[in-house]
């Protein structure tokens, strides 16, 4: 019994002490997550090179909302700019429905590629890029990040933040189709990181928030957030 008392308490101290637990606040402690971290950090270290190369060749996912365009050097009229609808599908001539959420753009090339090369040509030569994904003085209308939706949605996958509104909670979750018949729709989980290298998370009652029309108490959502919902327990 003493044996199994000692392992007990290592152990929560072990998940303590880990890295990667979440340090869980109240939803108004989350709200301001980050903007106080960042108001009380000091000056940041310099960006080495290969930081910043590292960070220019890591794949940027395809999201709703995204504008992005595709190029066939075999026949240009096949070349087109395309915006990415909720559903995640784009219609590409000749090739048919795409569905791109959650994909890099080299993924997407490849999958109009295969059906291009089984089809019309020999080979084809695909390229796609993002016309616009993230906020920049040129782009004034372009979306301010994305963030991450999984478990029970209807759509799971990343979402474009929009830079005209505040984008809560309760409004990724209506993006991303809403929630599934048994999702546990009363304690979404909220997982954030901010510049302090921590990773925090809180749990929101979306349920109550829609039902009772109780939308001061929604979260607004940063760049690189993650919303995970869960499914309730059902006993049988």
């Amino acid at each position: 019994m003493l044996r199994l008392f000692l392992l007990t308490v290592a152990l929560g101290v072990v998940s303590a002490c880990s890295p990667y637990r979440a340090i869980h606040k109240t939803n108004e402690q989350f709200k301001l997550l980050c903007e106080s971290v960042a108001a009380g950090a000091t000056a940041a270290p310099a960006t080495t090179t290969n930081e910043t190369d590292a960070a220019k060749l890591k794949p940027k996912l395809i999201a709703a909302g995204m504008q992005i365009t595709v190029n066939v050097a075999e026949d240009t009229s096949l070349n087109r700019t395309y915006s990415v609808l909720p559903g995640c599908a784009l219609e590409f001539a000749a090739v048919g429905r795409i569905t791109v959420c959650g994909l890099t753009t080299d993924e997407v090339a490849g999958k109009i590629r295969e059906v291009l090369e089984r089809d019309f040509f020999q080979k084809a030569t695909v390229t796609v890029f993002i016309e616009s994904a993230l906020s920049t003085p040129e782009r004034p209308g372009a979306g301010s990040g994305v963030v991450y939706i999984v478990g029970d949605v209807n759509r799971p996958g990343p979402l474009l933040l929009p830079q005209t509104e505040v984008f809560t909670v309760a409004k990724a979750i209506i993006a991303a189709g809403g929630f599934t018949q048994f999702a546990k729709s009363s304690s979404v989980q909220v997982v954030r990181y901010c510049e302090d290298g921590k990773k925090y998370d809180t749990f929101l009652d979306v349920d109550r928030i829609m039902k009772k029309a109780e939308f001061e108490r929604d979260i607004p959502l940063r760049a690189n957030d993650w919303i995970v919902v869960g499914q309730k327990f059902i006993s049988f």
